[in-house]
């Protein structure tokens, strides 16, 4: 990362682009929405959700500039969708971060071939991951659909991965599972099955697992004409 370009997908207020500064970068570009109508709402928050967005301010970026001045950043926040991202406009980044984003999105496959697009050299993916899913079937690549009201997917770790690879990446290193505490406002009685995927039976938080992983080459002609003469399964 020491000097590197880094890009930080889905910034917020900041905190993993002042961190990669922080850590030496040379440059770090942080990227988020300013327009509530991108968001990817689902059909009932479709009409409403921009509204609520607009009034409470909290996609104007405020927060990164303010955190900004404070810690003399200078890591800059530019508006747009992870779907934008194009190496023709955005350039190419030694590393791209990506936190807890997919899960928020109706289109993640779409998302990280964009990712993939620009990162250079590696992409840090840290995300939520269905506790139920990890513990049921932890060699089986699926997701839940819409398991809370502002998420699409959540998927297990073999679900990521197999995400991963289907964007064009290949996997690195995978990290252990770790809880984030939440906040006072949510019961801990509803953290049990994410501590018991954690192997924390005392920790309470929404269990998150980090992934390393770099654009791969595509399938050569031979392994993709195999795939594509295989009989139809029914």
């Amino acid at each position: 990362m020491a000097g590197g370009r880094c890009l930080d997908v889905g910034t917020f207020d900041g905190f993993w682009a002042f961190e990669m500064e922080r850590l030496g970068a040379g440059e770090v570009i942080a990227l988020d929405l300013e327009d509530p109508t991108k968001i990817d709402w689902p059909y009932d928050w479709r009409r409403a959700g921009p509204q609520v967005v607009r009034s409470d301010g909290r996609l104007d970026g405020s927060g990164f500039t303010r955190a900004a001045a404070a810690l003399g950043a200078s890591a800059s926040r530019t508006s747009g969708s992870v779907y934008e991202l194009d190496p023709e406009i955005h350039g190419g980044f030694d590393v791209v971060f990506c936190g807890a984003l997919l899960l928020h999105l109706q289109d993640p496959v779409r998302a990280l071939e964009a990712i993939r697009g620009v990162c250079a050299g590696e992409l840090v993916l840290v995300e939520h991951l269905d506790p139920l899913l990890e513990l049921i079937a932890p060699r089986v690549p699926c997701a839940r659909v819409a398991p809370e009201g502002d998420q699409w997917w959540r998927t297990n770790s073999a679900g990521l991965v197999r995400l991963l690879h289907r964007a064009g990446f290949e996997l690195e290193w995978v990290g252990r599972r770790f809880l984030v505490p939440h906040g006072p406002g949510w019961s801990n009685r509803r953290s049990v099955t994410d501590s018991l995927a954690a192997r924390s039976p005392r920790g309470r938080g929404a269990l998150h697992r980090a992934f390393r992983a770099r654009a791969r080459p595509p399938a050569d002609a031979a392994e993709l004409t195999g795939a594509l003469e295989r009989p139809p399964t029914r």
